[in-house]
């Protein structure tokens, strides 16, 4: 049995090849759309005072640079434009909550 079929059968991911840019295309629009409405969402609210920019553990260099509290009239953008892993950005939007606490 090849290995590609073993793997998927244990339900490991295996890349072959490259994907089609019209699919990555596809992927990165819907993902900022996503984000977009993450970050209307933590706006609207009302309870959070700034947005937090969260970069996962393997992030690239690009996106730990742009990690970090922002005003709202600063945030940046998701996903981040130069961001290199090969699995998208893998930043996401969280509120800042200084007002309220116990």
């Amino acid at each position: 049995m090849p290995e590609r079929e073993i793997a998927e059968l244990q339900g490991r991911r295996t890349v072959v090849g490259n994907t089609p840019r019209d699919t990555q295309v596809g992927k990165l629009e819907i993902s900022a759309e996503r984000h977009r409405q993450s970050l209307e969402k933590i706006i609207s609210g009302g309870i959070a005072t700034k947005v937090r920019i969260l970069a996962s553990h393997d992030s690239c260099p690009v996106c730990r640079t742009l990690e970090g509290a922002y005003d709202f009239d600063n945030v940046p953008s998701l996903p981040h434009e130069g961001c290199s892993h090969p699995q998208g950005c893998r930043c996401h939007y969280a509120p800042v909550l200084d007002r309220f606490g116990p």
